[in-house]
């Protein structure tokens, strides 16, 4: 019995992962016209973004406006993302993360390219969508995809943060470039929660509905559990606790 307990509270602490504060909210800044940049201190204080960002990721979500021309639609449209870069200010200077990724990925044709280039891409559709449960305090229902980014390490206090924010100006030239071009909507961001992130990723907004033609690589949602050392972990302690209880004398 002894060792039993000892190996129960192992398991139970190797399970605490720490965690930062949430704090989800609509950014007041959208982007208009292809870029620009979203101020996150106007939504946000710095205590509670260095909280938040303990956890080393911040996951954005979008809400796309794009216009229903071409071969989008009302259930299904699209953008590419050029360059997305999060700035963070602070009192040993300014930290730049321009390492990004979404679900899905695509071969596009920047306009005054000769070829084509694999992008992030988004995909939305007009209106909400049929998400509930959401653990924020807006409705998750208007956002369409979402934007991580991972391994954020900051040193020293936050006294300032932006997202910049470049889609990509197409060629127009085939499927994937007019289902992914720009039509100037203004887009609208938020922080969200990592269980909120992980409902509108799953929820697969605007693939079912995309064109037969168009052509798109879908990776695992960022929320999707994937082999654990925690799993590697704990084997050879369910190893030893086997073997201790097999190796009991019943009576």
């Amino acid at each position: 019995m002894k060792y039993t307990r000892y190996i129960v509270v192992l398991m139970l602490m190797m399970t605490a992962v720490p965690a930062g504060a949430e704090i989800p909210t609509v950014l007041t800044d959208t982007i208009k016209d292809g870029d620009g940049v979203i101020d996150i201190f106007k939504d946000v204080t710095g205590t509670e973004l260095q909280e938040h960002l303990q956890a080393g990721t911040l996951q954005v979500g979008v809400d796309l406006n794009e216009a229903a021309s071409g071969n989008e639609s009302s259930t299904s449209a699209g953008v590419a993302i050029k360059e997305m870069e999060l700035v963070i200010n602070t009192t040993n200077g300014d930290i730049s993360f321009t390492e990004f990724y979404t679900n899905t990925t695509a071969m596009i044709q920047e306009a005054g390219a000769t070829e084509a280039q694999e992008y992030h891409t988004l995909f939305g559709s007009a209106g909400g969508s049929d998400i509930t449960g959401s653990t924020s305090n807006f409705d998750i229902s208007n956002f369409d995809d979402v934007i991580t980014f991972d391994n954020i390490q900051i040193d020293g206090e936050i006294t300032g943060a932006q997202l910049r924010v470049t889609f990509l100006d197409t060629a127009r030239t085939g499927e994937n470039e007019t289902f992914f071009d720009y039509s100037a909507g203004f887009e609208e961001f938020a922080i969200l929660s990592s269980a909120d992130a992980s409902a509108i990723e799953a929820a697969n907004i605007g693939l079912a509905d995309a064109p037969q033609n168009l052509s798109y690589n879908v990776d695992a949602p960022s929320g999707t559990p994937e082999p654990s050392w925690f799993l590697l972990a704990v084997m050879p302690l369910i190893f030893l606790w086997r073997k201790y209880n097999g190796g009991k004398t019943r009576t």
